[in-house]
Formats: structure tokens, sequence, C-alpha cells
């Protein structure tokens, strides 16, 4: 099982690493470093896209755009100009809250969450990006209560995976096409392993593939909650991962904790090819997503 480095960035906490199966680019954020960087088919040098606010997440649009969960709301990036485009205002009179991990759902709308910038944790919502009739967007809550909302995928259109890392909790729920979550129907225990689970990503047969910050891994967890597989990291704040490649059988892993005085490798971006196969990502629909 051989880890490989791909870019030693060392970013402050390194996040959010998506694979575009269509253009065949790899994508990933820093967050405290407010940057989008992307890798093209041929490797060499990532694109770096500056930015004026933290991102928490992204998902691939079209023409070269990609939509982002940011501090106070989403907005389209533009990665040709670096320009940004509002889509939604989330939280916007609340500045000591930000976006985090997110995805598209089955429908091709982004699902993402807020929670605070310090301590203590103050428990918030998980929304949902959707639009009106009218054409305009609005980020709906699907669930109260969120400490540190963090990874999630489905297994079926019907289902969600999501991750509470506040409560260090692995979680799924019946996912309707409209309105709220309901209480969760199977919650996995991890109380034997290190770390705390963030990120996550399905593989092909369904397994949950999780970064642990503070446990120096990416673990494989069947649905029922077995431990499958281990990768190791030599950095312990692991972030998230994603299956990419041609193949989608390269899985891309972020870490945090990069800077002065750090760890050797900590905050980079590492892959390990061959472990299995993954799902493509799902893309932002857009106003094709309307409710």
């Amino acid at each position: 099982m051989p880890l490989e480095l791909v870019d030693d960035c060392r970013l402050a906490l390194g996040e959010g690493v998506v694979w575009d199966h269509k253009a065949q680019l790899l994508y990933w954020i820093g967050i405290e470093d407010r940057q989008v960087r992307v890798l093209g088919p041929g490797g060499g040098a990532p694109l770096v896209l500056p930015l004026d606010t933290r991102p928490g997440t992204l998902a691939p649009y079209r023409d070269g755009r990609v939509l982002l969960a940011v501090e106070q709301g989403f907005v389209l990036l533009d990665t040709a100009t670096g320009a940004l485009e509002t889509v939604a205002p989330v939280e916007a009179d609340q500045p000591g809250r930000r976006m985090n991990d997110g995805k598209c759902d089955p429908y091709g709308r982004m699902v993402a969450g807020t929670m605070t910038l310090d301590e203590p944790r103050v428990g918030g919502p998980l929304y949902r990006l959707e639009y009106r009739p009218d054409g305009t967007a609005e980020a709906v809550v699907l669930r109260e209560g969120m400490l540190i909302p963090n990874g999630l995928d489905w297994p079926e259109p019907d289902r969600l995976w999501h991750i509470d890392s506040g409560s260090r909790s692995i979680r799924l729920f019946d996912y309707p096409e409209h309105g709220p979550l309901a209480d969760p129907v199977r919650t996995l225990d991890i109380s034997e392993l290190s770390g705390d689970p963030d990120g996550m990503t399905l593989d092909a047969e369904g397994n949950l593939w999780v970064a642990f910050w503070g446990g120096s891994a990416v673990r494989c967890l069947s649905p029922e909650g077995k431990l499958l597989e281990t990768v190791e990291l030599p950095t312990g704040k692991v972030s998230s991962c994603a299956f990419g490649g041609p193949d989608l059988n390269d899985l891309y892993i972020t870490t945090a904790g990069g800077g002065p005085g750090a760890d050797p490798g900590a905050g980079s971006l590492y892959r390990v090819p061959g472990l299995t196969t993954g799902r493509p990502a799902r893309y932002w629909a857009g106003p094709a997503g309307s409710v």
C-alpha cells in the first residue's frame, strides 16, 4: 500500500478534496490558507487561486466554475479569473461562524453545514442549497444542532451518511427529496478508534473511507461499522479523502497543521493507488436542481 506525496503544500488546514472526472482535475482547499488548489491531469505544480474568505468545501459546476461554501454563504468561483459570484447568503449576520464540509446530493443540490470559529462550539444547522420557483436560491435547514458538520455521502438516493466531528458521530439518515432530516437510523460505534472522524467518501461497494483528525489515518469501515482497512499517514491531522484518477482507484488524502515548526508532511496532499474503486463526484446542478 504505497503512500505517495503528491503536493508538499504544507497548508494550515487542507480540506475538501474532490476529483472532477469530466475534466480530470483534482480540487482541494486551504481553509485558513484561504485558497483553492487545482491539479491538472499531467501533474506538475497546481494552480493556486487565492480567496479573501475561508472556503469550507467545493463542488464542480461547469464552464470552469466551481461552487464554494465560504464563511457566510454559497458563491461561484471562476477558476479562469478568480472572480466570485454570490449564489445565496448563509448566516450573514453571524460573523463568528463559517461554512464547513459538504457535497452535492443525488439531485445536484449542495449540502453543507456551519460551525463556530472558536470554542466553545455552538450547534448550528446543516443546510441544502435549493432554488425557489422564482429562480432565487436559498439555504434550507435540514437539521439543527451540528457542532462540526463534516464528511457526508449518499449510499443510495434516499440515505445519507453524515459525520459530526464535534460529537464524534457517524450517522446514517433517511434522506427525503424534500423536507428535513429525521432522527438517524444507525450510528456507528467508533469508540475504539483514535482520532475524530472528519471528511469521508464511499467506495463502489458502499464502504466508508473516513479521515480521522488526530488519528494519523484514513480508515475503511463497513456500513455496519466493522474496520476493514487502515491507511496510516505520517502526520496526525488527517482531514478529507476522495477517490480520483482515470479509473477512480486512487485515494487522495488531505492533511492539516502545516507551517513553521510543523512536522514534515503536515498539511500536504497524499495519494494511495489501487486500494479499491470509488464513486464519481456529483456536480452542482445550479438552477437545474430547483425544487
